[in-house]
C-alpha cells in the first residue's frame, strides 16, 4: 500500500513529534523513510552561508536518521526553496509516498509556519498526506494509538473513492472502521415542515450509510460500524473525532455538492484547520460539473 514514508522537518521539537508515528506505520507497511529539510532561498546570501545553512540541515537530518532503530535507518535529504513545493516535488519522486508531517510549528527564519506550509501540502500533493496536529494526545496523554477510522461521507461517488484506500489501511493497522454521515438541515418553511424535511434527510442519510456499511463488512471487513450526525458538518466531524479515543479522521479533498451533502473541499479545511486529532487527507478525482 504504502512503500514510502516521508517526514518534512524544520529542525523543531514540535516538527518531530510526528516521527514515532512514521516508524510505526513503516514498520506496519514494510515501508523505507525519508526525512526532507526544505531550506529557504533568500536573494544576496553570499554562497558561503547558504552552504553553511545547507550543512548544518544536513547534519540535523542525520541525527535525527541515527537515531532510528537499525531495521528503520530512513534516507534524507535538504532541497532549496519554498517548503510546501519542495515537499510536492519529493513526493512525486516515488509511488506509494504516504506524507506525514505536523499541523503546526515555530515560526523563525530557519522554522516553517506549519499550518500554513501542511495547508499548501493538501492542496498540491497528489500523494495521501497525514496531519499530525501537535496537540494530538492518546487518552493517557501519550503517543495516539490509531485504533479507529473514522470517514466521513455525503452520498457522493467522489466522496466514496475514498473507500478502497481506507479499506485496506483498516485491515493492516486492525482498525475499526467508523463511517459518517453528517448532514445539516436549513429549510425555510413552517416548523412542523421543517420537521418533516429534517426527517426525510436523516432516514436517508441513515439508509446510506447503513448500506455502505453491509456493502464492506461483505467485503470481508470485520470492524465497521457507522454514525449518522446532525449539524455543521466540520464541526460534528470534529467533535465526533474528539469523542472517539485514538481515532484517526481519512477525508477527500472533493465532494459532490447538494441537498444534505458535505461539501468535502471545505469542511475538508474547515476540520485540518480546528481538529486535534490526526486526520488523513486523500485527493479524490476531479469531479464534472
Amino acid at each position: 500500500m504504502y512503500t514510502r514514508i516521508l517526514v518534512p522537518l524544520n529542525g523543531s521539537e514540535l516538527s518531530e513529534r510526528v516521527l514515532p508515528h512514521a516508524q510505526h506505520l513503516a514498520q506496519a507497511f514494510n515501508a523505507s523513510v525519508e526525512l526532507v529539510y526544505a531550506v529557504a532561498a533568500i536573494e544576496d546570501i553570499p554562497d558561503k552561508v547558504a552552504a553553511e545553512v545547507a550543512k548544518d540541515a544536513d547534519a540535523y537530518l542525520q541525527q535525527i536518521a541515527d537515531s532510528f532503530s537499525a531495521g528503520l535507518r530512513p534516507k534524507y535529504t535538504v532541497k532549496t526553496g519554498p517548503a510546501a513545493e519542495v515537499i510536492a516535488a519529493q513526493a512525486k519522486t516515488q509511488e506509494g509516498t504516504l506524507v506525514v508531517m505536523s499541523t503546526h510549528g515555530y515560526t523563525g527564519p530557519k522554522r516553517w509556519m506549519l499550518g500554513s506550509v501542511a495547508h499548501k501540502v493538501v492542496q498540491h500533493v497528489q500523494a495521501p498526506v497525514l496531519l499530525i496536529p501537535v496537540r494530538a494526545k492518546g487518552p493517557d496523554g501519550g503517543l495516539v494509538e490509531f485504533k479507529s477510522l473514522i470517514v466521513p461521507l455525503d452520498g457522493s461517488l467522489v466522496a466514496e473513492h475514498i473507500l478502497p484506500h481506507v479499506v485496506s489501511l483498516c485491515k493492516i493497522l486492525d482498525m475499526e472502521l467508523i463511517l459518517v454521515r453528517a448532514y445539516h438541515p436549513s429549510f425555510p418553511g413552517t416548523s412542523i415542515r421543517m420537521y418533516d424535511i429534517s426527517k426525510i434527510v436523516h432516514d436517508a442519510a441513515e439508509n446510506y450509510i447503513e448500506e455502505k456499511a453491509r456493502q464492506l463488512q461483505g467485503e470481508g471487513l470485520k470492524k465497521v460500524s457507522y454514525k449518522v450526525l446532525r449539524g455543521v458538518p466540520s464541526e460534528q466531524i470534529t467533535d465526533f473525532a474528539l469523542e472517539t479515543p485514538n481515532s484517526l479522521t481519512a477525508m477527500c479533498t472533493q465532494g459532490k455538492h447538494g441537498l444534505g451533502r458535505l461539501e468535502l473541499g471545505s469542511v475538508t479545511n474547515a476540520v485540518i484547520h480546528s481538529t486535534e486529532e490526526p486526520v488523513l487527507i486523500i485527493r479524490a478525482p476531479e469531479q464534472d460539473s
